[in-house]
């Protein structure tokens, strides 16, 4: 139909034709296809000029319309792309979505005021298509091949515990001393709760643990470690102000630490929206501005 209408308003298959980058031919293949599927004449061909039928004058009317409303919507998507607006759906981990990205959030909704935010807060992993989400935080390598990641920070983990447990218990002097320990346990690692994966090398190696507590939160495990429960194994961003006041100390730091990374994930699409690349900005210069805190 937009063809239909270049080729009337230019008054030449062969005009039509140059502005498409086509031969003469095609142009006027598409538009014998058009009268062949309404079963109505729309244009008289002569050597010098076209000229309208009674039913292609009323068909260019309803082609004019289209054109209107292509332009209408063209309007309306580039909008999108240089304002964001709408619903941004984020899945976040508990520690990110309760100490880090309430700032990041509040930025974004400050300098985009079209945009909402809807953030899910979960240890577990969630799938970002089938859910709904926009993107997620996560750590870890990505195995699936229709997300991208991009790399906000590096992590490092240390094994903590409070001076009183240590001072009841012992502090272990090595890896295998720490089977005689209480280790606290997490459920959401990739290892399972019974392991912690720590960086040998620089490579991913994972050693038993046992313990008499487990929980699907970090903050929680922290705590218990507070409390003299026993070692926990977490991001140095989150023991930060326990660690600098005394109320946990690492333990074994030099051989038990993980490092790892911190990614925003998205859909693998070809054109990633604003709303979504315009907050992945935004978190990239948040995590950077406290970088020295996850190390």
């Amino acid at each position: 139909m937009l063809l239909f209408a270049q080729v009337v308003k230019l008054k030449s298959f062969r005009a039509a034709a140059e502005q498409r980058g086509v031969a003469s031919s095609v142009v006027s293949k598409h538009i014998s296809r058009l009268e062949q599927h309404l079963g109505v004449q729309l244009l008289i061909r002569t050597t010098r000029k076209l000229n309208l039928t009674e039913a292609g004058e009323e068909f260019f009317r309803h082609c004019q319309q289209l054109e209107s409303g292509v332009a209408l919507a063209e309007r309306a998507v580039s909008q999108h792309a240089e304002q964001p607006r709408g619903v941004l759906r984020i899945a976040a981990p508990m520690i990110s979505g309760q100490f880090f990205l309430p700032a990041v959030v509040d930025r974004y909704l400050k300098r985009y005021p079209h945009m909402n935010v809807e953030m899910a807060i979960k240890d577990s992993y969630q799938n970002l298509i089938a859910s709904g989400f926009d993107l997620a935080i996560r750590t870890g390598t990505l195995s699936d091949s229709t997300l991208r990641a991009r790399l906000l920070v590096n992590s490092r983990w240390y094994a903590y515990a409070a001076p009183e447990y240590l001072a009841v218990n012992g502090t272990p002097g090595n890896i295998s001393e720490l089977k005689n320990h209480n280790c606290l346990q997490f459920h959401y690692q990739e290892t399972g709760a019974n392991e912690w994966p720590i960086t040998v090398n620089g490579q991913t190696k994972s050693i038993k643990i046992g313990g008499r507590f487990q929980a699907s939160s970090l903050v929680s495990l922290r705590e218990a470690a507070v409390a003299g429960m026993g070692i926990a194994f977490m991001p140095v961003y989150l023991a930060g102000e326990q660690a600098k006041t005394g109320q946990l100390v690492p333990v074994l730091s030099e051989r038990v630490y993980r490092d790892v990374g911190i990614y925003a994930i998205y859909p693998n699409i070809r054109y990633v929206p604003r709303k979504i690349s315009a907050f992945i900005e935004l978190l990239s210069e948040g995590y950077e501005e406290h970088q020295s805190e996850f190390c």
